[in-house]
């Protein structure tokens, strides 16, 4: 796949090195030469001094040759512009970070649904940790805004707690759920290998809009 990445700080360039090494084509671009610099030690990949608020570097590197578009500096207002010019370019799949929620509604309207929202996230977990409610926190909305990443942590009255995963998935967990992993407090385990669910256990899964409230009954 062909990827752009529009930022090249601790998300981007650590990004492109993952996905570098799974073979992508990846070009990351960003106008701190140094930052560039440093990325393209790390990852085999193309780098790009530029600045991206200049509508006429995405004609010189041909934007809509590529299959999706990770923006991820630290400005907003660029963010918002750069996944503007993509949805112009007609870029199948793209990927926004964003610092403000208000920036979701706007990004929404230009038809973009995949947005991190990092002090969102940070919150909600923090506030579920707080109340010790354990409530499913939303990581980023998917696949046209109608599943979630969602991740749900198992506490002494969770109805899942004790269970294995895989006895139960076609019995008790919701249709329009896809469990994706579970986390112990060290390790990540796939769904037909993670051990007995004890509290704290954390379930991250893909969940339609429809079976939200179903899932989170199950913690």
């Amino acid at each position: 796949m062909r990827i752009l990445i529009i930022g090249a700080g601790r998300v981007g360039s650590h990004l492109a090195e993952r996905l570098s090494k799974l073979g992508h084509d990846i070009t990351v671009v960003d106008k701190d030469e140094r930052k560039i610099l440093s990325v393209i030690n790390i990852a085999d990949v193309e780098g790009l001094s530029r600045d991206v608020t200049d509508p006429r570097f995405f004609e010189d590197i041909d934007l809509s040759s590529y299959d999706a578009i990770v923006i991820a500096t630290d400005r907003d207002e660029v963010n918002l512009f750069v996944a503007s010019i993509a949805r112009l370019y007609n870029v199948e799949r793209i990927f926004v970070r964003a610092k403000n929620t208000q920036t979701i509604s706007l990004l929404n309207l230009i038809g973009v649904e995949s947005v991190i929202v990092e002090p969102l996230i940070a919150a909600n977990m923090l506030y579920s940790l707080i109340q010790g409610k354990y409530e499913l926190v939303h990581l980023v909305s998917a696949l046209t805004g109608e599943f979630f990443l969602v991740a749900g942590a198992v506490r002494e009255t969770s109805k899942i707690r004790g269970k294995i995963l895989s006895h139960i998935m076609d019995e008790e967990i919701p249709k329009g759920v896809k469990i994706l992993a579970v986390f112990d407090g060290e390790n990540f385990y796939d769904p037909t290998e993670a051990p007995p669910l004890e509290p704290g256990h954390v379930v991250v899964a893909l969940v339609s809009n429809r079976s939200l409230k179903e899932f989170n009954e199950l913690f």
